[in-house]
């Protein structure tokens, strides 16, 4: 048990494992790393939408 500064204990943190290895919290993967991950590219250019043909139903003859 570790007491800190107020006098309060503690109990120890539970060992977690995914995947049958031991995780670490932010060692494995830094906050950095997975900030990265989840960003998106910018499109360099604007997409326009493409003209829509227009298709006019005449009756036949």
């Amino acid at each position: 048990k570790v007491k800190p500064a107020g006098g309060i204990s503690f109990p120890p943190k539970p060992t977690v494992f995914i995947s049958g290895v031991i995780a670490r919290g932010d060692k494995d993967f830094p906050p950095a790393a997975a900030q990265v991950a989840h960003q998106k590219p910018h499109a360099s250019m604007d997409k326009h939408p493409s003209p829509r043909t227009q298709h006019i139903q005449q009756p036949r003859k």
